[in-house]
């Protein structure tokens, strides 16, 4: 594959069985994005895939999704991100006439409109950006699509245990849907979604040399790999990302 970063391809490796190789290593795929919690850099230049778990809120509380498939706790974070982001490029000096491209995907339209009315809650009303061209859309939306940088809100949050069994049928248990998401990146993934909702969910593969598919815990691999490059936090350490001194003219109420 030529589309993806090296990090992000063996992220998305684990569902491939391994099998996707880097054709071009050499290309340059920067980002040159850094995102700082309080206490912690969560994404520096040399990182190009971040997760952020999303069981607990900014409170370190327990969080559900809404009945209707929202999550705005993942609206909420996916907004101040993408007002960090700009903030960011327009220091580099882009703008109007030359934007930055950013994706936002999720599995659910609902969600996408609830991101977009957090967007504008901190950003003047406006659903524009000074210094990135943001794309806002559905998984089935973005089949064929591929983005600089994606965020990915996964929604999905009963609460519950991570041991507890949970449906193969919903959609980020869908190797297909979660195939289009996660493999749109070429320079940055930054997935919201929490760990207790996957991390013991099963997924059924297609097989990549035979017929037929076979059953894995896939996210449970995921986190592992993510454990060891430090690469995952709690939403909880977004909470200082767009602070009031960042934020200030932007429209938010504190």
């Amino acid at each position: 594959q030529y589309r993806m970063h090296p990090q992000i391809m063996s992220f998305v490796n684990h569902f491939y069985d391994g099998q996707l190789i880097c054709g071009n290593k050499e290309k340059d795929r920067s980002h040159n994005i850094i995102l700082k919690s309080k206490n912690n850099t969560l994404l520096s230049l040399d990182d190009h895939v971040l997760w952020i778990d999303t069981s607990l809120d900014l409170k370190g509380k327990p969080f559900k999704e809404s009945e209707d498939r929202t999550n705005r706790l993942e609206a909420q974070l996916i907004a101040r991100t993408l007002v960090d982001i700009d903030q960011q490029y327009v220091q580099q000096g882009f703008g109007r006439h030359n934007k930055q491209v950013v994706g936002v995907v999720s599995f659910y339209a609902a969600q996408c409109r609830v991101i977009r009315e957090e967007i504008k809650k901190i950003n003047n009303g406006q659903i524009q950006f000074d210094a990135i061209h943001v794309e806002i859309n559905t998984v089935i939306r973005y089949q064929g699509k591929e983005k600089p940088i994606i965020l990915i809100s996964l929604v999905r949050n009963d609460g519950g245990p991570k041991d507890k069994r949970r449906s193969a049928r919903a959609n980020v248990a869908r190797f297909e849907f979660i195939n289009v998401a996660m493999s749109r990146a070429q320079n940055l993934l930054i997935i919201f979604g929490a760990r207790n909702m996957l991390e013991a969910r099963d997924i059924w593969l297609p097989n990549m040399d035979k017929p037929g598919k076979q059953k894995k815990q896939v996210y449970r691999q995921i986190f592992a790999q993510l454990d060891r490059n430090a690469r995952i936090f709690d939403a909880s350490e977004m909470s200082e990302l767009c602070d009031e001194a960042k934020l200030k003219g932007k429209g938010v109420q504190k």
